[in-house]
């Protein structure tokens, strides 16, 4: 039974001191009472003495997510399965195990692979698609009957439980960025609407989690403070490679005045005072048995 004090959790029924905003749709109806263990608005809290919580311990930003990086990548090497497994990629990648082989291969072409797949996943893949559906569907043809697709990624924008400051360079960037990606039909919203699309495609089964994560330590818990951290890192490592293209060439924006935006939002990032959170989609469906 889980302790009704561990703040860990950031779906503790008990933590209900600060509500979010519902800004992001909750998920289909037949999702919720269907096929799915749903959760849709969290209750998060804040914590107001972060910095002198012990829950960090001394770890930096840069200490750990190099760990925690070097930690994943030896268990990649290290735990390679028994599976035969198939990565479709852009560019060529690294020496494979036996039972792995990669492909060069774009998703958004009709797919010709020689045998149908048991399970396919995608992540990272908010903005990569001009038709996210057009591409579940060929992998909804490529599963044998009774495989399943598993779907992650964020939902943008940005969340806050509290409201952002005036002049929140974050907020103007989250919706400067949603705004030019919309223009050239690459939306960064569309993870909200994955289990709706998958069950028109014919899924079952379908269920859809999300997840929460700060943007920096304000939120109480140990689990919750070290994932934010790996996402702050991440985050401002990302910025400038996610921005300078959408903002100068779709925005019109001169490079100088892209930077000088990024830098504010990297403080805003790093201020436990702006209660910013990421949420997160985490999907998976069957083929039907009876498919054809």
């Amino acid at each position: 039974m889980d302790d009704p004090m561990d703040t860990d959790s950031l779906h503790d029924p008990h933590a209900a001191a600060y509500v979010a905003p519902a800004a992001h749709p909750a998920p289909p109806a037949h999702i919720q009472s269907d096929t799915a263990s749903m959760v849709t608005t969290p209750s998060l809290q804040i914590d107001d003495r972060w910095d002198r919580d012990s829950a960090l311990g001394d770890m930096s930003n840069m200490s750990s997510t190099m760990s925690v990086a070097s930690s994943i990548y030896d268990h990649v090497v290290e735990n390679v399965g028994t599976r035969q497994i198939r990565y479709c990629l852009l560019r060529p990648c690294m020496p494979a195990p036996p039972n792995v082989s990669f492909e060069i291969c774009d998703a958004e072409d009709e797919w010709s692979f020689s045998q149908k797949f048991d399970f396919i996943h995608m992540r990272a893949i908010v903005t990569c698609f001009a038709d996210p559906k057009a591409v579940f569907a060929q992998a909804y043809e490529a599963l044998e009957p009774g495989g399943w697709i598993e779907l992650r990624d964020p939902i943008m924008p940005f969340q806050y439980v509290t409201p952002p400051p005036e002049n929140c360079a974050l907020k103007e960037w989250g919706d400067k960025i949603i705004e030019a990606a919309a223009r050239i039909g690459r939306h960064w919203t569309n993870a909200q609407y994955y289990s709706e699309w998958l069950q028109e495609l014919g899924f079952v089964n379908i269920v859809e989690t999300r997840e929460h994560v700060g943007l920096n330590p304000w939120m109480k818990g140990s689990r919750n403070k070290h994932l934010a951290v790996l996402l702050g890192s991440d985050m401002s490592n990302g910025l400038e490679s996610m921005s300078m293209a959408l903002f100068t060439r779709v925005l019109g924006w001169e490079p100088e005045r892209v930077h000088e935006l990024l830098e504010r939002v990297r403080q805003d990032m790093a201020d436990p005072k702006v209660h910013a959170y990421s949420e997160g989609v985490h999907v998976y469906a069957m083929k039907p048995y009876n498919a054809i």
